[in-house]
């Protein structure tokens, strides 16, 4: 013999999978008249009637492009490698994301000595990636004034692709403030 509070469980759960599962079907098989008119809309549903129907009857929406930015956050050039190679897959549509904007990569850090015009034979194969995807207006590259300045680099020294910012720090916070998100 079940306690109380057994049935009381037992029809908790019941009413959960009615509201989850049979609720929508029933409201949407109600909707129309017999002549077929619809009698209401999923706005006609009073608030009490849940907001989880409410939502199961909502029209998938299309996810909006976003504005994103990557997060440099070990300073290698596989990491550069990779942010690059996912901005391309995000550009082509093969992946979650989608953006209409140009991806916008923050370089801060020791990543930016792979782009010295000195280190282009050992580096080839990945500034040709940057200076392809910026030229596409698949990511907006900019570099640390501030680091380079600690570390004898002058502006002169990088392929012009590359946007100084006075310091790469305020640059991926204002981006976060325009609404960019990281990836």
């Amino acid at each position: 013999m079940k306690s109380f509070g057994q049935s009381v469980t037992a029809f908790a759960g019941r009413l959960f999978l009615f509201s989850r599962l049979l609720l929508p079907l029933v409201i949407a098989a109600g909707a129309h008249a017999d002549n077929g008119q619809p009698k209401a809309s999923p706005a006609d549903v009073p608030a009490s009637a849940g907001k989880a129907a409410m939502v199961q009857n909502a029209a998938p929406q299309a996810a909006a492009p976003q504005k994103l930015q990557a997060l440099v956050r070990l300073h290698t050039a596989d990491e550069l490698r990779s942010l690059l190679t996912r901005a391309e897959q995000i550009a082509s549509g093969e992946d979650e994301y989608s953006t209409e904007e140009p991806i916008a990569l923050v370089l801060h850090g020791a990543e930016i000595e792979i782009f010295k015009r000195s280190n282009y034979r050992t580096n080839k194969e990945l500034v040709d990636l940057a200076a392809r995807l910026d030229a596409f207006n698949v990511v907006d590259l900019k570099v640390c004034r501030r680091w380079m300045g600690e570390h004898d680099l002058s502006v002169g020294d990088l392929p012009p692709f590359l946007d100084a910012v006075p310091f790469g720090g305020d640059e991926v916070q204002r981006l976060s403030n325009e609404g960019y998100a990281f990836f």
